[in-house]
């Protein structure tokens, strides 16, 4: 299977491959690896004025991705997708919108354990097991002078013993919650983009 890449830009997706699922019935603007360096630098400067979704065609997804990193710092996060006994799914509210707990990865860690470190750290949450991978985000933001590309390793996870939950507040978490599956499917639902394609799995 073609591996195929998506990530958000502020307002943007970048798609690279086919992702014919988020592109369907919707504006795309089309570019080739040669017109990458450019239209990169259009986004960054912020000048950048054509469609909300912008697809870097290629038959050589992996290769086009690695020269997408050049451009960008990455940083690798780890997290949980997380349900407890009752089927019920952990949320957690980080400024104002509903999340999932993650955090970046320590110097020497391994990723599963970064995951579930996070996860306890976040939500106060003891008795945690991964069952399985669930997928990889990226995400494109601004810090301290420098573009950042954030990849995001999500595992599924199952919790015992899941009566008390603690927020990390120091890490803007204000909310930390069981929920059913129903919760996410909500119109009001509100999340950041990049956990779309996650909650969309969920069934």
């Amino acid at each position: 299977m073609t591996q195929n890449y998506k990530i958000f830009i502020n307002n943007l997706q970048f798609v690279i491959g086919e992702y014919s699922d988020v592109i369907k019935n919707q504006k795309v603007h089309t570019i080739s690896v040669k017109e990458l360096p450019a239209t990169i630098a259009q986004i960054t400067a912020g000048t950048y004025q054509g469609e909300a979704i912008v697809r870097l065609k290629t038959d050589e997804p992996k290769k086009a991705f690695a020269l997408f990193k050049k451009y960008f710092k990455t940083i690798k996060a780890a997290g949980g997708v997380v349900f407890n006994e009752k089927n019920e799914l952990l949320l957690i509210k980080r400024l104002g919108k509903w999340d999932l707990p993650k955090g970046k990865i320590e110097k020497g860690e391994n990723t599963r354990l970064a995951a579930l470190r996070e996860v306890r750290e976040e939500c106060g949450v003891s008795f945690l097991g991964i069952y399985s991978a669930n997928s990889t985000t990226y995400h494109v933001y601004f810090l301290k002078g420098k573009w950042i590309l954030k990849q995001t390793n999500w595992f599924n996870m199952v919790a015992w013993d899941s009566r008390v939950l603690t927020p990390q507040t120091e890490e803007g978490i204000t909310e930390v919650v069981w929920v059913s599956k129903d919760f996410v499917k909500q119109k009001d639902f509100d999340t950041y983009d990049t956990l779309a394609d996650i909650f969309k799995k969920i069934k």
